[in-house]
């Protein structure tokens, strides 16, 4: 049977192999990927996976933005982040255990080293540190963007504090220097 591409709805997914010994399938037309969970669990037991010697990641890589429907069994697909440096989202159908892939995002989950912990990504400890390393991310991006050219000066500062033996009391004397008035 035939099962349409849940991204551009035009074509059919033919079968492909993703690695070797790893069956999908596939559609010529978007490029993306249809990966079965307990194909892929069966494929992890017998190889070590890993990037090819050689391969170059990609850097950039489009992601659908738009909820799919599981070509299988026709239910909404849950999207899920697989890191807090990289956007994209993986589709995941939870009745079918099936996971779409867009064009490219196998090799940069391989980029991230992750394609050896993929059902990990889809559950809520993997997806809570995701959110809490972005949020880190976000939280130095304003750090950087306030403090400016003086942000590295900041960050060796902080280095020295947290390594020296009375740290707290010298962070406690410039912060007190800063905030009574001096008379």
């Amino acid at each position: 049977m035939a099962t349409p591409c849940p991204s551009c709805n035009e074509q059919m997914l033919s079968p492909t192999m993703l690695e070797q010994g790893l069956p999908a399938t596939a559609c010529p037309e978007c490029g993306g990927t249809l990966l079965s969970l307990v194909t892929w669990r069966g494929w992890r037991d017998q190889n070590a996976p890993g990037p090819a010697p050689g391969a170059e990641a990609p850097t950039f890589v489009a992601d659908n933005r738009t909820a799919l429907r599981c070509p299988k069994c026709e239910r909404l697909m849950t999207k899920y982040r697989f890191a807090a440096d990289a956007s994209n989202h993986l589709d995941y159908c939870l009745h079918c255990e099936e996971v779409w892939l867009d064009r490219g995002e196998w090799a940069l989950m391989e980029q991230f080293a992750l394609s050896t912990v993929l059902p990990k990504i889809f559950t809520q400890p993997w997806q809570n540190r995701v959110r809490s390393d972005e949020a880190k991310r976000r939280q130095e991006q304003r750090w950087r963007d306030v403090l400016g050219e003086d942000y590295h000066r900041a960050l060796d500062m902080r280095a020295w504090l947290t390594g020296h033996p009375k740290g707290k009391e010298l962070l406690a004397y410039l912060y007190l220097s800063q905030t009574q008035r001096q008379t």
